[in-house]
């Protein structure tokens, strides 16, 4: 092909190069045919330099064809994206590890005759899986057109770190797949396993110029692995050795651990789960649901002539101009009366002690989960207890602070100290809040809509006091600050750090900004019916929270199946045994039944 051709391509098909390139491209062609003729009359040195010029106009041509059509698909990242990437470190990597546990027991067994699914496999004798493998999970994937509504699964950060760039050609899904799936041997030791896998995928830093999210596909017997619970487990087994319709997995049911792992660019925890809803077999369900609430919320904000719609603006921006003042002047205030985090405080440790302990555990995490209650018990206790505005959120920060004043006694005594008044009256908890409700609207891809606000709660109390006081103050404490635009004033601040402000101070900023709060806990309101992937089961799911630099425990409240459960991450030094912390909660929270039962008689 002549360097004119490929300059009328380039015309044609990326007219932004093609005036880029302009005069000089053009130039250089004129000049290369100029010395071409000159050579046809013996001059063979200027027959060598034409070949030259032309394949250079050639090279530079293409390659700027390439740099156009780079330019053309990348897309520039979230602000909050670029944050996550600027204020985390090596030893606290941005990166949300969730699992899904399946089982098989209401899968139907295969008939003579029936249509065979193309998402699923099936063995020798034509009978379904009773486990998922990396092939169905790569088939459903495409089938559903995941990589359609939420294209960013398959795209990659740049090496700038400030865009997007997608990994493959959409005709090559199925490569790009197998570099984000892979399966692994089940785990063996119940829970101990699966918490190693967990705690690892926490602390090593994911490549997102390689790719964004990964999951690890592992199957077994049903509640070998701990992500079903061993109560659970029974019952399954029970239900299908009950079966009277001829179940195929009669006395052999199995689960699926779908094990993943997210970086924040790609999306917040929240965005990112539910992303992976139109993996469901009830996928178009939940999106109808989601649009009849939509249209009710927007049907009753048209209500209203001018005069009222005006008013409610009015409101809003007073509401924002006054609140940010207020959660501002707050949020100082609990900076500056907090110098240190009472994990170190109750240590009574020099500089150097604290430098060498925080070093001693670098990287290393301490994780448990556990299910705790149905949702309408934890609903009518909090209201019961904490009034008609409490939530199932305040009810568990209570317990979660219990906890944590109880680890603060223990790691003092485990110290050599006796000294109580070390022990804070009071501690600062960080609540991550999602800014669209927790919910990501039908034709919506991943994205990140996180903020967070800091509040003051009771920490060590008197064992003497009700727990219902506690209660009491958590819900007057969080109440005050959620109705404020602090979640929003913290969205807002994490864009102007990504745009504006170097790694280094990003993440001082980060650090001085969680108020040297002692846990952060986030809430995730989770599907009330259990729902299904290819027909199996999702039993259980169960997420963990990454820690971000000066957080030493993170908590995540979680509803699924109209059933809380709790999980834990925390650093070795703070929180040992995860496992002890949650007990704690537990007990909190049994304490917190009695009362409501006495109450009520």
């Amino acid at each position: 092909m002549s360097a004119a051709s490929l300059l009328q391509i380039i015309s044609k098909k990326a007219p932004l190069v093609g005036a880029s390139i302009g005069s000089t491209a053009l130039a250089s062609y004129h000049l290369a045919s100029n010395n071409e003729d000159k050579s046809l009359f013996g001059n063979k040195t200027s027959m060598v330099q034409c070949d030259a010029d032309t394949n250079n106009t050639k090279n530079e041509a293409t390659k700027l064809l390439q740099e156009q059509r780079a330019a053309n698909l990348r897309k520039r990242m979230t602000s909050i994206g670029k944050f996550s990437l600027k204020s985390q470190t090596d030893q606290n990597p941005s990166q949300p590890v969730f699992f899904l546990a399946l089982s098989n027991h209401q899968i139907k067994p295969t008939k003579p005759g029936d249509e065979k699914d193309e998402n699923v496999d099936y063995d020798e004798f034509g009978r379904k899986f009773p486990f998922m493998t990396a092939k169905e999970f790569t088939r459903t994937w495409i089938q559903r057109d995941i990589p359609k509504l939420h294209p960013r699964f398959h795209w990659k950060v740049s090496n700038c770190s400030n865009y997007f760039e997608p990994i493959q050609e959409k005709d090559e899904l199925k490569e790009d797949l197998a570099n984000h799936v892979s399966e692994a041997l089940h785990m063996r030791v119940y829970r101990q396993e699966l918490k190693s896998r967990v705690e690892q995928l926490l602390t090593s830093v994911l490549d997102v110029t390689d790719k964004l999210w990964s999951v690890e596909i592992s199957s077994g017997e049903v509640g070998s692995s701990g992500a079903i619970s061993k109560k659970r487990a029974k019952e399954i087994v029970k239900e299908v050795n009950e079966t009277s319709d001829g179940n195929i997995y009669r006395g052999s049911t199995k689960e699926t651990v779908l094990l993943f792992r997210c970086h924040h660019c790609l999306g917040d925890a929240v965005s990112i789960t539910t992303a992976l809803g139109d993996l469901l077999d009830e996928a178009q369900e939940i999106k109808e649901m989601i649009k009849r609430e939509i249209r009710k919320r927007k049907e009753k904000m048209k209500k209203g002539g001018f005069l009222k719609k005006l008013l409610r603006k009015l409101q809003m921006l007073i509401w924002f101009i006054f609140g940010s003042i207020q959660a501002l002047c707050r949020q100082s205030f609990l900076v500056l009366t907090t110098r240190k985090n009472p994990f170190l405080a109750v240590l009574n440790l020099s500089s150097a002690e604290e430098k060498k302990l925080l070093s001693s555990h670098a990287g290393t995490r301490s994780i448990s989960w556990c299910e705790v209650a149905p949702l309408d018990e934890a609903k009518r206790i909090s209201k019961e207890l904490g009034g008609p505005k409490s939530t199932v959120n305040d009810i568990f920060v209570s317990c979660v602070t219990k906890a944590i004043a109880k680890q603060l006694e223990f790691n003092r005594k485990a110290r050599g100290s006796d000294d109580a008044s070390k022990l804070p009256e009071n501690i600062n908890v960080c609540i991550p809040a999602h800014l669209a409700g927790g919910v990501l609207p039908p034709g919506k891809g991943v994205g990140n809509l996180i903020g967070a606000f800091v509040a003051r709660v009771p920490g060590s109390m008197d064992n003497s006091i009700a727990p219902s006081e506690r209660l009491k103050k958590v819900h007057s404490s969080l109440d005050t600050v959620k109705r404020s635009p602090a979640a929003l004033l913290s969205y807002m601040m994490a864009k102007f750090c990504s745009h504006y402000l170097p790694e280094s101070m990003a993440t001082k900023i980060f650090l001085s900004s969680s108020a040297n709060a002692a846990v952060a806990i986030s809430n995730s309101r989770g599907y009330e019916e259990k729902v299904h992937i290819n027909g199996r089961t999702v039993e259980s799911l169960a997420g963990f929270y990454p820690l971000p630099p000066g957080l030493p425990v993170g908590v995540l409240v979680q509803s699924y199946g109209n059933v809380v459960s709790l999980s834990v991450t925390a650093e070795t030094w703070a929180v040992p045994d995860a496992d002890q912390f949650l007990v704690w909660v537990l007990d909190e929270y049994k304490l917190l039944c009695k009362e409501a039962e006495l109450k009520a008689k």
